[in-house]
């Protein structure tokens, strides 16, 4: 029965996959699997698991068919109630409300003044249901290749519209009768704000995410140390945190002379509050469906075994919500509970208490494996000897000592600040060290997002390893541990071996950056980094976290195709939208070296991540017209700078490259009166893709250079709906008139040229 249990799971998983993916990768899985099963079950048990799956694609089917708006996209004015935690970060108020038809939709809606935020924070309630008037937009998609695909995320939670209020009338708000879902809501509000206003701000953040599954206020950097090393999961409550409450209630309740059956008849209701008083997160619905299923069994004197349980507890989730499979927390929490199950065998072989927390360790870090590289591209491997070290600290002493010092807080305000003060410090050693670690060279691997049969090879050599060594045999454990470490280091290494080449303009929103990558590793290089222009703001209006082009855009493309290093950083001119980002790349990637334009050195002279790349050993080197490099079957030809110039858009780096069957004209923000001059000086220069200049602006791409250079394609970097108006209508005119196919990153998002060796290559683009 356990058996089956686990293969029905696993079952339910291809027949939701099958909804959403069914193709030849599906197809191939499913053979593969269902070999297995034919060796391994009778024929007849056989036939429920194809039963299993059609089960699980109907619902699939069923939940797509029910997920649709009654909204035309045309409204304008609304009522919405608070149905959820609503975020105000600075002067934007962000989060889930529901509105006319009770369907839920993403508000924005930008805070006018620091009068109407103070108001927003003291009256915003659960179940408070307003009038508003606003603009429905359809959610972004995924603009650039392997990125977060928000319009889908939102899609698999029902939402449809993000509705962009202009104004909120809170003069006309009517507060509802709470729900008692709503009533522990707010009261998860009210805790969340207590901490917030009364534990210090390098603590506040932590407690919340421990004791509520509120992360927003933990430092962004931080908070990205603990996701780089692999220790993040300490954050979110989970098994850990379910276990150490129940077990914490159940053993107060027996103390005081409450029997057994009783108590387990307290976490049974206990628990379902607990889940929202959480967040409701997918680790928290699994820990406390086991929980409650444990308690519930133990009611009746029943038991079953873990696996049943959590198996049990996955169909049950699956069927409910086929969603759920689709988001990584919850693919990360089963994907971990399972690999723990499969291997309590070895668990049981182990008396030594550090050793057993080491191994625990690495077979959790082997099982979230294949999914931080199909999300992520990276992994920590010090963080398997971080969890040794903090999973103790965490579990039994920060955890418990949060909930603590938060009732002794409440009740007996002195001693709850004295005892505030050592976990305050504790929270701040800890992040300290895990800082330190994650600045350590190699303290995460990037590995790039593997091909799908890589990724299928990783899957099924993690699987044979946890049933070999869950089964003691020593040889077939270390031959499978040695293969999953040369399937790692081929994946780290692919792209160096790969015999294709890529352009892609990257969309950053209103800027450049393009990346290129010759085949076999002969050159990776970055023609700018995208950026923007910040003002300095009033506190009120600051956020947590600004959006940053390099950290959130750039960074994780080229962490996705597995680049580790870039030969070339070529800024183009030092206008913010070009080099912005330039401080982040240069920390984040490791630049050999960095070109810039000749004439404008002293302009580039006092920035940040000049010094930054002079101290990490990047080269910085001008260049002018005339200079030029070869690289296998590539030729790059720099054509522009030829003399200082006082308009920095006419000192762009205007690069001519041949490569891929084509040639190419990179021109920067190049403007007409350089590209006048420049078709008179090269009179005969043509080429097959033409990077407009200066985003499609009507200061560029004139009549005549357009003319001589006769490009088949045009593309243009620019951002959606840009204050500018980029790219100009005339522009476009003038590239439609000459028959020249153009691509926009602001309608097609990223446009990439992908080529094999020295062969012509087919465009794509991220967005259909």
């Amino acid at each position: 029965m356990t058996k089956q249990l686990i293969f029905a799971a696993v079952s339910a998983t291809f027949g939701v996959t099958a909804f959403t993916y069914f193709g030849w990768e599906w197809l191939v899985c499913a053979i593969i699997y269902y070999a297995f099963l034919y060796f391994q079950i009778p024929s007849k048990i056989l036939a429920l698991h194809l039963i299993v799956i059609l089960l699980f694609f109907l619902s699939a089917t069923i939940s797509d068919k029910k997920n649709r708006t009654e909204f035309s996209g045309m409204e304008t004015n609304f009522m919405i109630t608070f149905t959820d935690s609503i975020d105000i970060d600075g002067d934007m108020m962000k989060g889930f409300v529901t509105a006319n038809h009770n369907e839920k939709l993403q508000l924005r809606y930008k805070i006018s003044s620091e009068s109407e935020k103070i108001d927003l924070q003291k009256h915003l309630k659960i179940a408070l249901s307003c009038p508003m008037q606003g603009v429905l937009e359809v959610p972004s998609g995924m603009r650039n290749f392997n990125s977060f695909d928000y319009q889908l995320y939102l899609k698999r939670q029902g939402i449809h519209w993000v509705l962009k209020a202009d104004s909120i009338q809170f003069t006309k708000c009517m507060l509802k009768k709470h729900t008692a879902k709503q009533a522990i809501q707010d009261f998860r509000n009210k805790g969340i704000s207590y901490v917030n206003e009364h534990f210090p701000e390098e603590s506040s953040g932590y407690v919340n995410a421990l004791l509520f599954g509120d992360q927003k206020l933990i430092d962004e950097e931080e908070l990205k140390d603990y996701q780089r090393l692999g220790i993040v999961h300490l954050l979110a409550i989970s098994g850990l945190h379910v276990s150490f409450l129940t077990g914490m209630i159940f053993f107060l309740g027996i103390r005081v002379g409450i029997t057994r059956e009783k108590m387990s008849l307290v976490l049974l209701l206990f628990l379902p509050m607990y889940i929202i008083l959480s967040g409701a997160s997918p680790s928290v619905l699994r820990a406390c469906f086991m929980a409650m299923l444990f308690f519930l069994l133990s009611f009746f004197k029943k038991r079953i075994s873990t696996t049943e349980t959590i198996s049990s507890i996955y169909l049950l989730l699956l069927l409910y919500d086929p969603n759920h499979l689709y988001n990584i927390g919850f693919q990360l929490s089963f994907s971990v509970a399972f690999a723990i199950i499969m291997s309590l065998g070895i668990f049981g072989r182990i008396q030594n208490q550090l050793v057993l927390l080491l191994v625990s360790s690495i077979l959790c870090q082997f099982a979230a494996i294949p999914i931080l590289l199909f999300h992520f591209f990276e992994f920590s491997l010090i963080g398997v000897l971080l969890n040794v070290m903090f999973i103790p600290i965490y579990s039994v002493v920060l955890l418990p000592s949060s909930i603590i010092v938060l009732f002794l807080h409440l009740l007996i305000n002195q001693i709850g600040e004295f005892l505030l003060f050592f976990l305050n410090k504790s929270f701040i050693l800890c992040n300290a060290i895990a800082g330190f670690t994650a600045d350590l060279p190699f303290a995460y691997i990037s590995f790039g997002k593997p091909a799908f049969f890589m990724l299928l090879l990783i899957v099924v050599v993690v699987l044979a390893l946890f049933a070999v060594w869950d089964l003691d045999d020593h040889r077939k454990t270390k031959i499978l541990f040695l293969i999953l470490i040369l399937l790692l280091l081929l994946q780290y290494n692919i792209q160096k071996l790969s015999p294709y080449g890529e352009v892609t303009f990257i969309d950053i929103g209103q800027g450049d950056s393009i990346f290129i990558k010759l085949p076999f590793n002969e050159g990776n290089y970055l023609i700018d980094t995208g950026g923007s222009i910040s003002f300095e703001q009033e506190a009120w209006k600051q956020r947590r976290k600004a959006y940053s082009t390099g950290e959130d855009t750039v960074i994780p493309f080229l962490k996705s195709k597995g680049i580790h290093a870039l030969d070339l950083l070529i800024l183009t001119h030092p206008d913010a939208d070009h080099i912005g980002s330039a401080d982040d790349i240069v920390k984040n990637i490791n630049v050999k070296k960095i070109l810039i334009g000749g004439g404008s050195e002293e302009l580039y002279k006092n920035k940040e991540f000049i010094q930054t790349a002079l101290k990490t050993g990047s080269e910085v080197t001008s260049v002018k017209r005339g200079d030029r490099w070869s690289v296998g079957d590539a030729a790059f030809y720099v054509l522009n700078p030829y003399r200082p110039e006082e308009d920095m858009n006419e000192s762009s780096i205007v690069l001519y490259a041949e490569m891929g069957g084509g040639s190419w004209l990179f021109t920067g923000d190049f403007g007409e009166q350089g590209e006048q001059e420049l078709i008179q000086e090269y009179p005969g220069l043509v080429v097959d893709i033409l990077k407009a200049g200066h985003h499609g602006s009507k200061t560029s791409s004139s009549v005549a250079f357009i003319e001589s250079l006769k490009p088949k394609i045009a593309v243009i970097s620019a951002g959606v709906n840009n204050r500018y108006g980029h790219p100009h209508q005339q522009v476009l005119e003038t590239l439609s008139n000459s028959g020249i196919y153009v691509y926009r990153t602001d309608l097609n998002g990223a446009v990439s040229y992908q080529y094999y060796q020295k062969r012509n290559g087919t465009f794509s683009t991220a967005l259909p």
